[in-house]
C-alpha cells in the first residue's frame, strides 16, 4: 500500500478585533479560504480592551484590528501594541473615511490601512503580504 505524500503546511497566529460580528464572521471564513503557504488559526476579540487581554496571552503573526470599537478604541490598542514594542503586522479596518485617523494608523506603523467594505482579493493580497513580512523577521 503507497502511502500518500503530505506536507504539512505551518499556522499563522490571527487576531481579529472588531465590535461587528458579520464582519468578524466574514474575516474568519475568508482566512480560511485563503490559499496561502499557511493556514490561519483565528482568535478574537470584540473591542480593544478584549483584544489587549488577548495580546498578553501570546504573541500573533497578525492583527486585523477595526478602528472605531468600545471601550479601547482601535488607536488607542494600537498605540499599546507599540509601546510594548511589539512589531506584529497590523491591519487597520475601517468603515469611516476619517483621514486623521487614517494619518496616526499610518504614523504608528500599521502594514495597511483597509477601508469596509473591503474587496477579498484585495485583503487576501494584504494578508499574504503582511504575514510574510512577519515570517521574514519581524519580531
Amino acid at each position: 500500500m503507497a502511502a500518500l505524500a503530505t506536507t504539512a503546511r505551518a499556522t499563522k497566529r490571527v487576531l481579529i478585533v472588531d465590535d461587528d460580528e458579520p464582519i468578524v464572521c466574514v474575516l474568519r471564513d475568508a482566512l480560511g479560504l485563503f490559499r496561502h503557504d499557511h493556514a490561519y488559526a483565528v482568535e478574537t476579540a470584540a473591542d480593544g480592551a478584549e483584544g489587549l487581554a488577548a495580546i498578553e496571552r501570546g504573541p500573533f503573526d497578525l492583527i486585523l484590528l477595526d478602528l472605531y470599537m468600545p471601550r479601547m478604541t482601535g488607536l488607542e490598542l494600537l498605540a499599546e501594541i507599540r509601546r510594548r514594542r511589539l512589531q506584529t503586522p497590523i491591519l487597520m479596518l475601517t468603515g469611516n473615511e476619517d483621514n486623521k485617523s487614517a494619518a496616526s494608523a499610518l504614523k504608528n506603523g500599521i502594514f495597511a490601512y483597509v477601508p469596509k467594505p473591503f474587496d477579498l482579493q484585495q485583503l487576501e493580497m494584504l494578508v499574504a503580504l503582511a504575514a510574510a513580512s512577519r515570517s521574514a523577521g519581524a519580531a
